[in-house]
């Protein structure tokens, strides 16, 4: 071998070795990226709480992450809210769902009404997320029977992550005009649950299986 091809030799390997070192062997990138499928800068840029929700009324939240939760929480509660007043057959909880209609196109609206006259660059979600989708199927689903109990046990748990929510932004948010928002929200939310969580008491599956137990 020649010294000029031995030479030749180990440049190119040089460079190949240059190159492998700056790569991602898994995922085939800069290894300062992280893997392929993005997990690692989501996990890097992530803002807010995990998606299933809020777990206390003292969480970190952002803008970004609050508007857009905001509304899907008003969406699903309205759209639960219209198959109970048509499903519901206790009159207690048609009068809740009717009452959960009204108030939530009210702040869906002050929601709206807010981010077209300030500059949150957020635009309001058109959809449902995932899991609100797979509840109103699970309500939908379910039978005449059953209907009440399951639409009130969402709704004591929506209304409870809700309350969580609005009233960590209130608290933390970093917007001053959208905290006193979410606190007025946050203060009709708290109502709602405490309603929610009496008629789940009273209609869902726990009172239920009580009810079969004293009839034996």
């Amino acid at each position: 071998m020649t010294a000029r091809r031995h030479a030749l030799l180990l440049l190119v390997s040089s460079t190949l070795l240059t190159i492998l070192g700056a790569c991602d062997q898994t995922g085939g990138g800069p290894a300062a990226d992280g893997p392929a499928n993005g997990s690692a800068t989501i996990a890097k840029h992530y803002e807010g709480p995990k998606p299933e929700g809020v777990s206390s009324p003292d969480d970190a939240v952002t803008t970004t992450f609050y508007l857009p939760q905001a509304a899907i929480g008003d969406m699903y509660e309205i759209q639960a809210g219209e198959l109970a007043t048509v499903r519901a057959r206790s009159p207690e909880i048609k009068a809740f769902a009717r009452q959960m209609v009204a108030d939530h196109k009210k702040s869906s609206e002050q929601l709206r009404v807010f981010v077209a006259n300030n500059p949150v660059n957020i635009a309001i979600p058109q959809n449902l997320d995932a899991r609100r989708t797979a509840m109103l199927s699970n309500l939908r689903d379910a039978g005449d029977r059953e209907f009440d109990g399951v639409y009130i046990g969402q709704q004591a748990a929506a209304h409870q992550e809700a309350f969580n929510l609005h009233e960590s932004y209130a608290r933390r948010g970093d917007n001053p005009a959208l905290k006193q928002l979410a606190q007025k929200t946050a203060d009709v939310i708290a109502h709602h649950r405490d309603e929610a969580v009496a008629l789940d008491r009273k209609f869902g599956p726990k009172a239920s299986g009580t009810r079969a137990e004293s009839s034996r």
